[in-house]
């Protein structure tokens, strides 16, 4: 991403003057809406301090309190601090010193003149700018990633890191230089001079790094709302998500006492540019309180973040106040309720329709919505939190404090943005901070303001001096104006005729660049078909090998088949072999037997003996005579 030199070490220019003309007025007319992006302290160890914009005095840092635009911090010597601006993690290790200079919708701008600092941005950065500023550079940051940051104001040098990402080192004069992942550099002076080495690092500041990402990237209630919602990793330590028919999904809070109800326990603020702003007491009250909306589902209070779709945009207090003028109920008393699902808040400040069409964008709208005299929560018992007017605004206030009224009494009460009270007194920075800053970095902010100041006073110088060409006369300044036409045209046809060689150029270059792609998607065509060709054939080898083998293997068998229909023909013709020999040998033995009857009857006949009749064919087993007797006469038996 291509990023102009930051303001503050930007070289003058002829043209500087009208730029910034432009800029203000164009400031001027937007300056009735807030920016709807701040930082919070979201995580601490040790003592943090804060100074509010616009303030040398330092406090204890309340987490709870948005950050904006001049607001500093400052971590004392083994303290750490995380802090989120949007999606993006802010890390400072112990005795870092920064700066929010500016802080809204479209940039982040950083300034640590002292300290050692890690920087996580998620989001694509397109249309947004977000820079760290330290004495002698400034650090665009160009892709998401992890950045490291240290400056040194004794030895005037600053050393950067990136884990992954681009950045973009910006110094006087137009210098720039680009870093890429896994590079890193140590600037000396203004004008990008490196020099070896890295600063010393404090031991485990990495790994209290590396367990912060770990914790964000786990979190529960990143799955229910967008990472933009500042103070959604608290949720999941305090309370629990739940599906409800109505409002989709709801975080409702731990450990809150029956007569609970948003809003109730903190305190009101004033804080620049929103006015009255509420500050909650418990440690997950940030994202409840400047975003979406609250609802009664049964017995408990709930949390509705609201549409997830889009930038989420901060509000002071999503709340409506009863009566308006300071006197809640004709008792006396302020008093005030969280906003229903799809009900619209109004600010007690001058924005544009675009601005609130923004802030109530994640709302989810229900048919009581529709109504603009109707509040849900207003007729809820329980919900409307009053406080004697003379306590409201004046710190911290407890149950105590709190004045008992009949829910009757704002039932049906008009519904005010503001209480109707004055709040320019109303501070809040709460106890004053035991340690400070040391002087090297209130000395660096005080160099850094005396070189804005100068930059100031070269523009006035200049400006001046634009005057005085003014007041030259009619003829000089025409003089002077054509020949500034002139020298504008021939830098025109000059920067023409560079531009169109710049276009041949680049299109020589991109149609070398399609020639080259051509031939490379060619070669990997080409390589493509040849490897389907190889594998191809040898499928195709494959295949011819594994029908040789069943061709094999079906020869086998039949082999085998023919040999065991072989052995059995051939046991066949044993089989008929013996039984041919079988009858021949019966057959033999019947002309045998037949021979020996005919004989036998033959020889009755020449002797005169009648043939006996025949006998029963002994059965087997039984004695039977034997035939040689028959051949003997009745003599030859004696």
């Amino acid at each position: 991403m291509n990023q102009p030199a930051p303001s503050m070490l930007a070289a003058p220019r002829r043209w500087l003057l009208g730029i910034a003309l432009l800029c203000v007025a164009f400031a001027a007319s937007a300056q009735q809406d807030p920016p709807g992006r701040i930082a919070r302290l979201n995580y601490q160890q040790g003592t943090v301090s804060f100074a509010p914009a616009g303030a040398d005095s330092w406090y204890d840092a309340q987490p709870n309190r948005p950050l904006t635009t001049g607001d500093r911090l400052w971590t004392d010597r083994n303290a750490r601090a995380e802090l989120h601006v949007g999606s993006a993690a802010l890390r400072l290790d112990g005795q870092t010193h920064v700066e929010f200079t500016e802080l809204d919708d479209d940039t982040a701008r950083i300034t640590s003149n002292q300290g050692n600092l890690q920087l996580r941005v998620r989001d694509d950065l397109s249309g947004q700018r977000f820079e760290v500023d330290t004495g002698n550079l400034a650090v665009v940051i160009d892709e998401p990633g992890e950045y490291r940051i240290a400056a040194d104001p004794a030895a005037g040098t600053t050393w950067v890191a990136v884990a992954s990402g681009r950045v973009t080192l910006h110094g006087e004069n137009g210098q720039s230089q680009s870093l890429g992942a896994r590079q890193q550099l140590t600037v000396a002076g203004r004008d990008l001079s490196a020099v070896g080495g890295a600063p010393q690092q404090g031991g485990g500041f990495d790994a209290w790094v590396a367990e912060r990402n770990r914790i964000e990237d786990q979190s529960i209630s990143a799955r229910y709302v967008s990472r933009d919602v500042v103070g959604y990793q608290q949720l999941d330590a305090y309370g629990d998500w739940q599906s409800d028919p109505t409002y989709g999904d709801v975080w409702f809070p731990r450990n809150v006492d029956a007569d609970w109800a948003p809003y109730r326990d903190g305190q009101w603020v004033n804080v620049a540019p929103w006015g009255l702003t509420w500050i909650d007491a418990a440690p997950w009250g940030f994202a409840p309180s400047h975003y979406g909306r609250w609802a009664r589902v049964g017995p408990r209070w709930g949390w509705v973040p609201g549409r997830p779709n889009g930038r989420p945009v901060y509000s002071p207090a999503l709340v409506g106040f009863v009566n308006g003028g300071g006197s809640a109920g004709g008792a006396g008393g302020v008093g005030w309720f969280p906003l229903a699902p799809g009900e619209q808040w109004r600010p007690g400040y001058r924005a544009s329709q675009r601005y609130l069409d923004q802030v109530n964008r994640m709302a989810i709208y229900n048919r009581q919505a529709l109504r603009s005299d109707f509040y849900a929560n207003q007729q809820m018992p329980g919900a409307v939190t009053v406080v004697p007017a003379d306590r409201f605004g004046r710190g911290p206030f407890g149950r105590r404090d709190l004045m008992r009224l009949p829910d009757d009494r704002f039932s049906r009460g008009p519904v005010a943005p503001t209480p109707g009270i004055n709040v320019n007194a109303f501070g809040g920075f709460g106890r004053p901070a035991a340690v400070v800053p040391p002087a090297a970095a209130l000395v660096a902010r005080q160099q850094q303001i005396q070189l804005q100041q100068a930059q100031q006073q070269q523009l006035m110088q200049q400006q001046q001096q634009m005057e005085w060409q003014r007041q030259q006369g009619w003829r000089q300044q025409q003089d002077s104006r054509q020949q500034q036409d002139w020298r504008a045209q021939q830098e025109w046809q000059r920067r023409g005729e560079q531009e169109r060689w710049q276009h041949q150029q680049q299109q020589q270059l991109q149609q070398q660049q399609l020639q080259l792609q051509q031939q490379q998607a060619l070669r990997q065509q080409q390589e493509m078909q040849q490897r389907a060709a190889q594998a191809q054939a040898l499928q195709q080898q494959q295949l011819l090998q594994q029908q040789q083998a069943q061709q094999m293997q079906l020869q086998q068998m039949r082999a085998a088949q023919q040999q065991a229909l072989a052995q059995q023909q051939q046991l066949r013709q044993q089989q008929e072999m013996q039984q041919r020999a079988a009858q021949m040998q019966q057959q033999a033995q019947a002309q045998q037997q037949a021979l020996q009857q005919a004989q036998l009857r033959a020889l009755q006949q020449q002797r005169g003996i009648q043939p006996a009749a025949p006998q029963p064919q002994p059965q087997p087993g039984q004695r039977g005579d034997d035939p040689r007797r028959l051949w003997t006469s009745p003599d030859s038996r004696q």
